[in-house]
């Protein structure tokens, strides 16, 4: 484990990376520990900003038990520490010695700087290298050599190799649990997603379809494209924590709403505590709420029930903090599966009772709920024809469609005007 880090990160128009601060590492009992502060140069900088609503800006010393939330959104997730688990596995049986215990900084540092999530960076202090330090990011042409890789280990037959090319790829970097790579097509970084070999259903070409509606009911979604290698499928996302071209390009801060309300994962959560952070973390927190019931409206609609709140996030302008585009949304067929991220208390059949309760916690009268309750549905009522277009199969779109043609009704029928 590395001991101590320096944390940076990067402000619009400015070529260097800033020193945000320290971070000093402790493990007792194979529990991670971290104490935190702030340079005096950051905090004497006008533009300064938390990283963390759990570290405001001032002169002191934070320690806390496991990793700063804004650290762990820049950590790998389900899949990328999967990787990183079956190389020191590999690495062990090789070398023939026993297998050392991955900790959270190991996980962290462990993986490449150049497609790390949002803009905070680390080195050891007094170090001009980035931890870790980056391969070079594959090229499109790629996919489908990344795409057979993926596979292999889903299923389990991986060769030492395959998990080299894959997090070398970026893949260790990013978030999810979905099968993942990171490539670059004309210059700019993008996030490749990929089927999995125990999918029931084409789960990329619907979240896909998911994005498309999102798109055309007025709300943020990164630029996409669904492409087919043999029978899977492949999401190639822009990346909104990015501006630019890689080589060139700037890195944009990044929060999830996790980290936002200082919840860990596998801990229940309810929107009421987002809409409460919104309030007052954002620049704009009218316009924020709006959108937040806008986004929890459109889950309803669709039975979005992973909406972990690690699939929520926000990024920052020049004006502050505000949501990020919509991602990893995915319609759920089976009705009685209720959400992770609760409404006002409800998760299952009572949400949309939920809903009209939450949109009055986020500022909204009778009649602009319902505006946008219409405003939402419009697009989402003609879901099949987006399915249609991404190559979604009858059989699934019999799947899906009752869900959320049932959850449409409900929607209309509680939201009338």
């Amino acid at each position: 484990m590395v001991p101590i880090v320096d944390v940076f990160t990067s402000f619009a128009g400015e070529a260097a990376e800033v020193l945000v601060g320290t971070c000093r590492f402790g493990l007792r009992r194979g529990r991670i520990s971290c104490s935190f502060a702030y340079s005096d140069a950051y905090l004497k900088r006008p533009d300064a900003y938390a990283i963390d609503p759990a570290l405001p800006l001032r002169t002191a010393f934070y320690h806390c038990e496991g990793m700063p939330g804004a650290m762990r959104d820049s950590s790998p997730d389900r899949w990328g520490r999967h990787l990183i688990d079956r190389r020191a596995i590999v690495e062990a049986q090789t070398a023939g010695v026993t297998l050392r215990a991955i900790d959270e900084v190991d996980y962290l540092l462990g993986v490449f700087d150049s497609t790390r999530q949002g803009s905070l960076r680390y080195s050891v202090p007094d170090s001009d290298d980035w931890l870790s330090a980056s391969n070079e990011v594959p090229p499109i042409i790629e996919l489908k050599r990344l795409l057979f890789a993926s596979n292999e280990i889903a299923r389990g037959n991986e060769r030492n190799g395959q998990i080299k090319e894959l997090l070398d790829a970026g893949s260790g970097s990013l978030g999810g649990a979905r099968p993942k790579a990171s490539v670059v097509d004309e210059g700019k970084l993008l996030l490749a997603k990929f089927s999995h070999p125990g999918d029931e259903w084409d789960v990329i070409a619907w979240e896909k379809t998911a994005l498309d509606i999102a798109g055309a009911a007025g709300m943020a979604v990164p630029s996409s494209k669904l492409v087919r290698i043999g029978g899977d499928s492949a999401l190639l996302l822009e990346r909104f924590d990015r501006s630019g071209s890689l080589e060139k390009g700037e890195r944009i801060p990044y929060l999830s709403a996790m980290s936002l309300i200082g919840a860990y994962d596998g801990e229940h959560c309810d929107y009421t505590t987002v809409a409460d952070a919104l309030s007052v973390w954002t620049s704009s927190p009218s316009c924020e709420l709006t959108e937040l019931f806008r986004r929890v409206v459109f889950s309803v609609a669709l039975h979005n029930t992973d909406d972990h709140l690690r699939n929520l996030g926000l990024i920052r302008k020049k004006s502050g903090w505000v949501l990020a585009p919509v991602f990893d949304v995915n319609i759920n067929p089976v009705a009685a599966r209720v959400r992770a991220t609760s409404i006002f208390g409800e998760a299952g059949k009572s949400e949309v009772e939920g809903l009209d309760s939450f949109g009055e916690i986020c500022g909204l009268s009778a009649e602009a709920k319902a505006q946008i309750v219409g405003e939402t549905l419009a697009p989402v009522r003609h879901w099949r024809a987006f399915a249609k277009r991404n190559g979604c199969k009858d059989s699934e779109c019999d799947l899906m469609g009752h869900v959320i043609e049932e959850r449409c009704a409900a929607l209309e029928s509680r939201f009338a005007r």
